[in-house]
């Protein structure tokens, strides 16, 4: 499941060991690339929580993050930032992203 997080619920949607939060905006190509491969870990992997945020829709969250381009995949563990990926990504290059978040020492 992807949830799809707002400003008002941003912080509540972090609250879970494992997090990829995509930031993705209106009228992105890339954006529309990865939304299938994003669907299909999230649906593969259901102790990920996968947040998607359209920045172009609270563009404070994306000021917050301090994010610079669409989309941007951001890990948490356990609340932290682990790791960051720009760009679009494809299945694998996803599961490589996410693989280094699950088995970061």
């Amino acid at each position: 499941m992807v949830y799809e997080a707002t400003a008002a619920n941003y912080d509540e949607q972090l609250k879970a060991e494992f997090v990829v939060v995509d930031f993705y905006g209106d009228h992105c190509g890339a954006c529309v690339y990865l939304a299938p491969f994003y669907q299909e870990a999230a649906n593969d992997m259901p102790y990920i929580r996968f947040v998607k945020i359209n920045i172009s829709q609270y563009p404070e969250i994306g000021k917050r993050y301090r994010i610079k381009g669409v989309p941007t995949l951001k890990f948490f563990r356990n609340g932290e930032e682990v790791h960051e990926a720009l760009g679009g990504r494809d299945r694998e290059m996803l599961n490589a992203e996410l693989a280094k978040m699950l088995y970061r020492e």
